[in-house]
This record gives structure tokens, sequence and C-alpha cells, in this order.
């Protein structure tokens, strides 16, 4: 795997950034002050000058990390790879729609609101990209995605003719579906 060097040098630039500008901030906000007939010396804190310099270190700092953080994810992007989770073993569930005739299968049809709320009720610990009706009634394509993870959605094939919406396991539908899915 290529590691994004521009994105790591800005980010751990902007750390660097932040780091000695709230040190520098510190060291330059004490003086030395001379008060009194003879002159003695008092060290002096100017929070002022402090929080003036410490501020504008963090916030450009923060510009460097968010431009690190941007870059990575354009990076991201560009070597995006959607898997496809299949399991090894089928699931005899499925048999019938395997022998259903062509003509059954290839029916036009669209997701109700019914479907759909079948469907979030399944994913609801994750985030769904995309619900799409299959070439099979009863079938849609999910794109999903970990809500905490990368950005490297996951495409599920789930059966909605039952009372609950089931993830589909049989590899040859998976296969099928996926196949006119990336074909469409």
């Amino acid at each position: 795997m290529q590691k994004n060097i521009i994105g790591n040098i800005l980010f751990y630039s902007g750390l660097i950034v932040i780091i000695t500008g709230v040190i520098s901030a510190y060291l330059n906000a004490n003086y030395v002050s001379y008060s009194g007939p003879y002159g003695e010396e008092e060290m002096t804190f100017e929070w002022r000058f402090f929080f003036q310099s410490a501020t504008q270190s963090i916030f450009n700092g923060m510009i460097l990390i968010a431009f690190s953080e941007f870059i990575k994810l354009l990076d991201g992007w560009k070597n995006k790879k959607i898997q496809v989770n299949m399991p090894a073993t089928p699931s005899s569930d499925y048999s019938n729609a395997l022998e259903m005739k062509p003509e059954e299968k290839l029916e036009a049809w669209s997701i109700s609101e019914a479907d759909q709320k079948k469907i979030y009720e399944l994913y609801a610990d994750q985030a769904i990209l995309e619900i799409t009706a299959s070439d099979w009634k009863g079938y849609c394509i999910v794109k999903l995605q970990d809500y905490d993870g990368p950005l490297s959605p996951n495409l599920k094939v789930v059966d909605v003719r039952n009372a609950s919406a089931e993830e589909v396991h049989h590899p040859e539908i998976i296969q099928k579906l996926l196949s006119s899915y990336r074909n469409a």
C-alpha cells in the first residue's frame, strides 16, 4: 500500500507549528519589568500577548492539518476499491431463486418505502449510501459502509420479499446480481 507522503508531511508540520508556536508565545509573554526607585526586577506574564500569539500559531497549524486530511481524503478516493464480502458456504434458502425462470427474474420493479424501511432496520449500525433495485424482483443491491471506518463502501445483496429484509449469502446469486449491477 502506498503511503501518502505529502499528507503526512503536512500533518506533522502542522503539529510542529502548533507546538513551537505555543512554546514561543509562552516564552515571549514572559518579560522582566523594572519597577520602583531602585529598579527592582519583576517577572511579568502578559496573558494578552500569550493568547494572541498562541491563537495565531494554533490556527496556522490547524490549517496545515486540514490540508493534510483533505489530501489524504482525495488520495483515498483515488485508490478506492469496492469490497464485496461473499461467504464460502451457500445457503439452501436461496436455491429456489436460482431455479426461477429468466423471465421471472428480469422484471422491472421499484423499491417501496416499506422495503427501504426493512433495509434500514437490517443495517441500522451502518451508513447506507445507496439502495438499488436489482434485475430480480425482490432483491436489492445496498451500498453501505461503517460510520467510523474509512471510505470503502461494501456492496450487499438483500432479499426484501419476506416480512423482514435478509442479507443474501448465496455466492451464485450475489455474483449474478452484482455483475448485472456493475454492468448497468
